[in-house]
């Protein structure tokens, strides 16, 4: 191995001379600085600060334009243990209901058929129960002059509707539509052979043994209001009917999630976009039967409208409060009127009401405190009855219940006035 040589006194030397040129730089130094005059020592260190300070400043100026972002640096490299885990929040999942738009948390009551069950609408039959828990009402007339309503529930079930009346040929085509089970008390010979010849989900409750029970009898299915006369006092649970509709199964053709296809539903305007308070629609099923005229007043700050029924206010009898809805609906279809002697039987002939439930017609959609024209189209007995504006767009309904006024146009007629 070839051996390395130091020169140590050159290396001493060299350190030694180092140290002296040290010493000199700072004695001359110390001899400028004591050759300043008092002023001038002053001004040195005041010029030495100030230096310093710009020194710094620059520094830590240049720090930060050039200094890396926060977006730069790996979330995965700062690590903090937390000193509990808070339980993270789920908002709970909606949804919507196809026959009136309103979110529902509970999925399982949409899986069901719905139920279109006939309520009267005599004098007799006022207040009804349950008008205000139905996602739909359809309004018509029938023999006698008189109006009747088949509502409709799916989302809400109360253990009280009624007074149940008896079924009629055309509210049976609407509830095909819905792919619902239609609930009646008995019905004319049209309508009730309509239901046995096409095979149509329905209950009865003329047929049923129990619809002569109490309506104080717990868990019934068909009941008689004691406080009422018959046949004004037939009255049925939402949820016993759904239980025997499955017993019976009848569940098995009609799943409402399945075969309906929803109406578009759009969100409520701001308030300056509101129709005037207090607009007024007048109904008239018949022009000489007064009893049955209908008015619904227009109220902005609930952007609802409220029910009158021959000038009085009508109101739920299962919560006493006054019946409103979000749209209003009115329709012209074809009416006659026929009797039926009837092949076999021993009925006597009778006057029966006949509308028309397919085809299209005018219709006027009122929400928000407005008025739509638009054109109502049913192709068949078991197709849903659409909406569409005069642009062929579909009519944009409010959440919450719609309710079918169905005029006749030789009979029936409506008018419209704003409020102020």
């Amino acid at each position: 191995m070839q051996e390395v040589n130091f020169d140590t006194k050159n290396i001493v030397e060299s350190e030694i001379n180092s140290e002296k040129n040290k010493r000199k730089r700072f004695k001359r130094f110390r001899n400028w600085y004591s050759s300043l005059s008092h002023n001038q020592r002053y001004v040195f260190w005041i010029t030495s600060i100030i230096g310093i300070v710009l020194i710094l400043g620059v520094l830590s100026l240049l720090i930060i334009l050039f200094r890396p972002s926060s977006s730069d640096i790996k979330a995965s490299n700062v690590k903090f243990k937390p000193l509990y885990s808070k339980p993270k929040y789920t908002p709970p999942k909606k949804y919507v209901d196809p026959l009136d738009g309103v979110y529902v948390d509970n999925k399982s009551v949409l899986d069901r058929p719905a139920l279109s069950v006939m309520i009267e609408n005599s004098l007799p039959a006022r207040p009804q129960s349950g008008l205000s828990s139905a996602d739909l009402v359809y309004e018509a007339q029938v023999e006698g002059d008189i109006t009747r309503f088949m509502a409709v529930y799916l989302a809400h079930s109360p253990t009280m509707i009624g007074p149940i009346r008896s079924a009629r040929l055309y509210y049976i085509a609407w509830a095909q539509g819905l792919g619902s089970i239609y609930t009646h008390w008995g019905g004319n010979i049209y309508a009730l052979e309509k239901l046995q010849k096409d095979n149509i989900p329905n209950i009865n409750a003329l047929t049923m043994a129990s619809s002569g029970v109490s309506c104080s009898t717990p868990n019934f299915i068909f009941c008689r209001l004691d406080t009422r006369y018959a046949p004004h006092n037939g009255y049925g649970n939402t949820q016993e009917i759904w239980a025997l509709a499955k017993q019976q199964g009848l569940y098995s053709s009609l799943t409402l999630g399945k075969n309906i296809v929803p109406y578009t539903f759009a969100n409520t305007p701001k308030q300056s976009q509101l129709g005037p308070n207090g607009s007024n629609i007048t109904i008239f099923f018949d022009q000489n039967v007064q009893p049955y005229s209908v008015n619904w007043v227009y109220n902005q700050s609930t952007n609802s409208y409220t029910r009158y029924n021959g000038g009085t206010e009508q109101i739920d009898a299962n919560t006493q409060q006054p019946l409103t809805t979000k749209n209003v609906v009115i329709l012209y279809v074809n009416g006659y009127t026929t009797s039926y002697p009837g092949e076999g039987t021993t009925e006597a002939a009778a006057p029966i009401w006949i509308l028309q439930t397919t085809g299209s017609g005018n219709a006027y959609i009122f929400n928000n405190g407005k008025e739509t024209k638009a054109t109502w189209t049913k192709t068949s007995s078991t197709s849903r009855m659409t909406f569409t504006e005069s642009n062929g767009n579909p009519v944009q309904f409010q959440r919450g219940q719609i309710w079918f006024e169905i005029l006749e146009p030789q009979t029936g007629s409506f008018t419209y006035t704003q409020g102020s």
